[in-house]
């Protein structure tokens, strides 16, 4: 794979060459350009962090066994961290210096709008500029999705209205691939990489909870030191001059939940991306089925069991129960046990429960320490703190619980409450057909007409870029 970057005033241009045989594997490589628009001049972005863009553009089609190729020469220190982290092999590699990170250095954010993202921030020093990667379809495109980004662009407002440093980054990135999405998990990293000079950044942050980060929602514990985000390309990134700093690795969604809840930020966070606006999500999927159990925990109210039971039977939630094991089950098990022991009578969150076994899982309301050891050292007093006004730590008998979570392992009980589950959602069709065959009509012209109409290339948020 080769690919050419141009920077021009106001815009930075991945185009992808890809060489016989790249394009295997899941993802389908359906155009060869992406955009980003961006306020930097030429030649103020490192050429290392312009070439570790272009490779997060274009990562599912780099073969590990070639050589990836850029038209930006990187330094030698960035092409021995690439083949210790994730081991690639770069083809252009000059003799500039590598980039250092600034003495007067600030945090960055890859910020989403949801609920991780924003209890990430929440915790962050004030200084924190957050980078939001707006999605934007070329002209031309057919293609359409789900996601609707305008409540996310919203998000983007409160903060700035609180006075916070945020940069809204059109891209049409997410279009390379199909089906549509990120090319990779680091990808949103990406408007973050390209304004770390002109904002002086010194580390690259996500909000991934501990399900996340420690692997919990697959069912089965894996140290976050192995992880991507710190054994692969912690070396990268390290070469760049920005540390991995992820503030809620070492709590839950039921913390992350909580914060948000309380903290001045929380009024900026959303976690469905289909609704039409802040504070309107769909209420149809999985996130917002989800969602609606962690608040409903948290603040002891609950809805119906029909309104509960109507989230839950939706065609793609149900698959989230359904699932061995089921998406971030550890939260889903406490919700429903916190559910029953409130006195809630639906046979579906009782067999939610009975499928994931005995409760309380105390662990979901502290947090876990190692995972505060992996803040660059210059923030970690002050997240730390930060973290420890809304959840304690763990006592060691609850961080061996964690370590010790695995629900992959035959299990003949829950095995037969996942019988008894299956039995229910067939009885149970989904109810909300009428509602996607709605949404993929509206969809699809919505699609047509983009097609028909603009230039090629993103175009600017209603917004600017404020940055403080």
């Amino acid at each position: 794979m080769h690919v050419e970057v141009e920077h021009v005033p106001g815009r930075v241009t991945f185009t992808l060459q890809p060489d016989d045989g790249d394009e295997t594997g899941r993802v389908h490589l359906a155009r060869r350009t992406a955009h980003v628009l961006l306020d930097v001049p030429p030649g103020g972005v490192h050429p290392d962090l312009l070439v570790v863009a272009a490779l997060l553009c274009a990562r599912p089609w780099v073969p590990r066994r070639r050589r990836f190729s850029c038209s930006v020469p990187a330094s030698r220190e960035l092409a021995e961290a690439l083949r210790a982290g994730p081991r690639l092999r770069l083809a252009n590699v000059g003799r500039g210096t590598p980039r250092h990170a600034p003495a007067d250095g600030r945090p960055g954010l890859c910020f989403s709008g949801g609920t991780d993202s924003v209890a990430a921030l929440a915790l962050m020093p004030a200084t924190t500029c957050s980078y939001h990667l707006a999605r934007r379809a070329p002209a031309g495109e057919r293609r359409s999705t789900l996601m609707d980004g305008r409540a996310a662009l919203e998000s983007c407002e409160v903060l700035r209205r609180q006075g916070r440093a945020v940069r809204v980054v059109p891209s049409d990135v997410e279009y390379l691939a199909d089906p549509v999405g990120f090319p990779h998990d680091l990808t949103t990293a990406v408007p973050l990489l390209l304004h770390a000079d002109a904002d002086r950044l010194d580390a690259v942050a996500w909000g991934a909870p501990l399900e996340a980060t420690y692997r919990l929602q697959r069912g089965r514990y894996r140290d976050y030191a192995q992880s991507p985000f710190v054994a692969e390309w912690g070396p990268v990134l390290a070469a760049l001059g920005l540390s991995v700093c992820v503030p809620v690795a070492g709590v839950s969604e039921l913390v992350t939940s909580t914060i948000v809840a309380t903290h001045p930020v929380g009024r900026a966070a959303q976690s469905c991306v289909r609704g039409p606006r802040l504070g309107r999500p769909c209420g149809r999927c999985p996130k917002c089925a989800r969602k609606t159990l962690l608040a409903s925990t948290i603040s002891g109210a609950w809805p119906s069991d029909r309104v509960l039971e109507r989230q839950w039977r939706g065609t793609e939630s149900r698959q989230h129960l359904l699932a061995e094991p089921m998406k971030v089950e550890p939260v889903l098990a406490h919700c429903a046990h916190r559910y029953l022991a409130d006195g809630g009578t639906s046979e579906l969150m009782r067999l939610v429960a009975a499928k994931a076994g005995p409760d309380p899982r105390t662990w979901l309301a502290r947090s876990y320490e190692p995972a505060l050891d992996l803040i660059p050292a210059r923030y970690r007093a002050l997240i730390t703190e930060q973290v420890h006004r809304y959840a304690i730590p763990m006592s060691a008998e609850q961080e061996a619980a964690v370590r010790g979570y695995d629900v992959t392992g035959p299990d003949p009980g829950r095995e037969a409450a996942q019988d008894e589950l299956r039995r229910w959602m067939q009885q149970h069709p989904p109810r909300d057909l009428a509602h996607r065959a709605w949404d993929r009509g509206r969809r699809e012209l919505r699609a047509a007409r983009r097609a028909s109409t603009g230039p090629t290339g993103p175009s600017r948020p209603p917004t600017a870029p404020d940055v403080g």
